[in-house]
């Protein structure tokens, strides 16, 4: 009985990673105005920083799937733009530690203002019912995915 729900369970996630992208991920491409030319994945490595404040490159390689080449040079290239700064880990000099500068914080602030309204495009198809069925199990999804960290 187990076996059979968790392939339910898998072809639902598939479907569902592929209706999310044909909804919601084009939204980093639509925004291509801005103070900066980003590409997709250097957006949501700003995200990703500026929603930790401090990030180990190791982790938000993690976040955005990336291998270690393609992000050193999405770092590189945000901290030439005067977005990030990398400083060394007080606990561990091993490491390095990633935030963001004034200028990232702005942008970031912007970046989110611009997603959020291209989100609320979106959902603006579904009536307030349909909204908060929605919010709801986005919730539920979120406590699953930190119930699979907390266990892996």
């Amino acid at each position: 009985m187990k076996s059979k729900k968790l392939k339910e369970a898998a072809e639902l996630q598939f479907d569902l990673l592929n209706l999310f992208h044909k909804n919601f991920a084009k939204i980093f491409h639509e925004i291509t105005y801005g103070p900066y030319n980003l590409n997709k994945n250097q957006k949501r490595a700003i995200i990703a920083i500026g929603r930790n404040e401090e990030i180990i490159p190791s982790v938000l390689g993690e976040y955005l799937d990336l291998q270690r080449g393609s992000l050193t040079s999405i770092i590189d290239s945000l901290e030439k733009e005067g977005l990030i700064f990398r400083k060394g880990d007080p606990e561990d000099r091993r490491k390095t530690i990633l935030s963001l500068t004034k200028a990232g914080k702005e942008y970031r602030n912007w970046l989110n203002a611009a997603i959020q309204a291209k989100v609320s495009e979106i959902l603006d198809r579904l009536d307030e019912e349909e909204i908060d069925s929605y919010r709801e199990s986005m919730e539920n999804m979120i406590t699953f995915f930190e119930k699979l960290d907390e266990r892996a």
